[in-house]
């Protein structure tokens, strides 16, 4: 798995996104590169084509950015978010930041069912998309891949100003759309900084289960390294079915991925990031092992084999979940992990458990550090 065959007629606003919601999507111009900001968890900075005068600028917006959110939140007398620190491997090459983030779209928060232990504070419309918007640019990552995206044109009218680009496709019938309280349809999302790496192309599609068509889509772009344009990858973004009785149709949708990886990145190397509903041990899971690919977080165990305790944990009625299903898969041909960002501790996450006042989804991010290999 790993060149995807270039379309360059490819365009980042599908007619299905149009269908939904007339979400307008054009490029625009997007200057950053590796900050100093405490927010930015050192950051690998890179040398790029752009002056001085255009870094100095979106580093500036940065700044403004942050201000604007960081005073917002201390009006509205909320915590800092959730502490989290990097954990650093020993590896050398040019380094690219991922972030995976099931944001948790406002559309799924109401309901008796949902997160009874979290305050009401926590989930109110003008809370969550600051504090998203806080945990997207706190880590500075150069490609943020995101599931239950309902707030594309806020993001992509906010991050702009930081040096972004996006690609988003949703649902075919998000379930968000039937709920009184919804920022519009959910779905899939992709943003890029243009200064580090370039957009050759771009497919986006609903996810396949044998001869069927899901409700569940992918992102699948292909990239070249700005800094080293011979260096050309994947990254691909998707969210499986939920719930348990749904392994096999998962595992269907695995198949779907690994045939279009197969038929369309060629040997490029490749990296998958979402929300794949499934515990480790899930057939999707074991899958994506078999078809050349690691799960990232791995490499915070010992044995280099085992995930982390959690990335998601919730509060519903009669139950309490916890649980890995949330991935950053990738070739071991071209990327080795840099840096993981840490999963936090149980006293971190707080009684009640996810979303909270100091995070604002029932998912964490998961971010690493990839260094190029060649």
């Amino acid at each position: 798995m790993g060149k995807q065959k270039t379309n360059r007629s490819s365009v980042h606003c599908s007619p299905a996104v149009e269908a939904a919601k007339s979400v307008k999507r054009e490029e625009q111009v997007a200057r950053t590169d590796g900050w100093t900001d405490e927010h930015h968890h050192n950051i690998p900075t890179f040398s790029q084509k752009h002056g001085d005068n255009d870094r100095d600028e979106i580093e500036r917006n940065y700044q403004v950015s942050m201000e604007m959110i960081t005073e917002k939140i201390k009006k509205l007398g909320l915590p800092p978010l959730i502490s989290r620190n990097f954990q650093q491997f020993s590896c050398d090459g040019p380094v690219i930041r991922v972030m995976q983030f099931n944001m948790l779209a406002q559309g799924l928060t109401s309901g008796d069912g949902n997160f009874i232990a979290c305050p009401p504070a926590a989930l109110q419309h003008d809370t969550r998309k600051l504090r998203i918007v806080e945990e997207i640019l706190r880590y500075s990552a150069t490609i943020v891949c995101l599931e239950e995206c309902d707030l594309f044109e806020y993001l992509t009218e906010t991050l702009a100003a930081c040096g972004y680009v996006g690609l988003f496709f949703p649902k075919p019938h998000s379930p968000c759309l039937e709920m009184p309280e919804n920022w519009g349809p959910d779905g899939c999302a992709l943003f890029y900084k243009p200064s580090v790496v370039t957009l050759r192309n771009s497919n986006s599609f609903p996810l396949k289960e044998g001869m069927n068509t899901a409700n569940q889509v992918m992102i699948m772009a292909v990239f070249n390294l700005n800094a080293d344009s011979d260096f050309v990858f994947n990254v691909g973004v998707t969210h499986l079915k939920s719930k348990k009785p749904y392994r096999e149709q998962r595992k269907l949708q695995g198949e779907f991925i690994r045939k279009y990886s197969l038929e369309n990145c060629q040997d490029y190397p490749l990296i998958i990031c979402g929300d794949f509903n499934a515990e480790p041990t899930e057939p999707v899971c074991e899958l994506m092992k078999s078809s050349g690919l690691t799960s990232a977080y791995t490499s915070l165990s010992p044995d280099k084999k085992t995930e982390p305790k959690f990335t998601t944990w919730k509060i519903r009625p009669g139950s309490e979940e916890c649980h890995v299903i949330d991935y950053i898969w990738y070739t071991a041909s071209g990327f080795k992990v840099k840096a993981l960002l840490d999963v936090p501790s149980e006293e971190e996450v707080g009684k009640d458990r996810l979303p909270s006042l100091r995070y604002p989804s029932d998912h964490i991010s998961l971010v690493c550090d990839f260094a190029i290999v060649k």
